[in-house]
């Protein structure tokens, strides 16, 4: 019934999403929060310094978290891939990336899936464009500013050859753009480190090091499996819609699914 009640009130729902994003930082800053700790070079570079900084952190993560629903929000409603324009996308983006405490506060995913965003709808805006050089080199740019707060995020160069692949014809200049956008940002970074910067290890090297040590384990209390489950259960339904969706008869809506689709794939890997 109240879903009923927000389905048809845009504006309620819009006020509800913002007042329970706000609801989320309050309630954790008035808790015991567990900071991020880690080791990305760059990210803490930058933010280090506020990660411990409670409520800079919280208040910067929500803004962040905010920034971003509302941004697929934009993605999801100006390409109709739903019936109707809605807010529900932000609302259930904002509650299950605040499911952890950890998570409600600034930490390098939240940071550098921004860029993802933003990359995303350079994209798609590249769509029957005559020259699309600017959207596929900011896309790449986005993307490499993304790897360099949370390395892993590197896999989604193969998500940008793709999406360009999806969204335009073969055209080998664009792909190669799209590459040095891509790999721009880690030739600035180490350039800066080289010449303002001396130290024993550089940041690179540090991200080899983590990356050799890495550990991984399969042990989690219950609420970890529920949430896991429940997750896993919402990505089948997400995916069994996608399949549904995938026939619509307009091309770019077609061309938009299957790019998302790519993009979860890479997501989860």
């Amino acid at each position: 019934m109240f879903l009923r009640i927000l389905k048809s009130n845009p504006i309620l729902l819009l006020i509800f999403t913002i007042l329970t994003c706000i609801g989320i930082g309050v309630w954790t800053l008035l808790t015991k929060q567990v900071s991020y700790s880690g080791n990305m070079p760059v990210f803490y570079f930058f933010f280090g310094w506020a990660v411990n900084v409670k409520l800079f952190s919280v208040s910067l993560g929500l803004i962040l978290l905010l920034v971003q629903a509302f941004g697929w929000n934009a993605i999801i409603n100006s390409n109709t891939l739903l019936r109707q324009s809605s807010y529900f996308p932000a609302f259930f983006l904002i509650l299950l990336a605040s499911c952890r405490l950890s998570l409600i506060s600034i930490y390098p995913v939240l940071f550098a899936s921004l860029f993802l965003t933003l990359a995303m709808r350079r994209l798609i805006a590249s769509y029957k464009k005559d020259n699309a050089i600017s959207n596929v080199f900011d896309a790449g740019l986005f993307i490499g500013i993304g790897s360099l707060f949370y390395p892993p995020f590197v896999v989604f160069m193969l998500f940008l050859w793709i999406a360009v692949l999806i969204m335009r014809s073969l055209i080998w200049r664009e792909w190669v753009v799209a590459m040095v956008g891509f790999v721009l940002p880690f030739g600035f970074a180490m350039a800066y480190q080289y010449l303002f910067f001396v130290s024993d290890i550089s940041w690179y090297s540090k991200l080899i090091l983590s990356a050799e040590n890495y550990r991984t384990h399969f042990s989690f209390n219950w609420k970890e499996w529920m949430l896991m489950l429940i997750l896993a259960g919402l990505s089948i339904a997400s995916f069994w819609l996608f399949i549904n969706k995938m026939a619509d008869n307009i091309v770019k809506t077609q061309k938009v699914w299957a790019l998302i689709l790519w993009f979860m794939v890479f997501a989860l890997f």
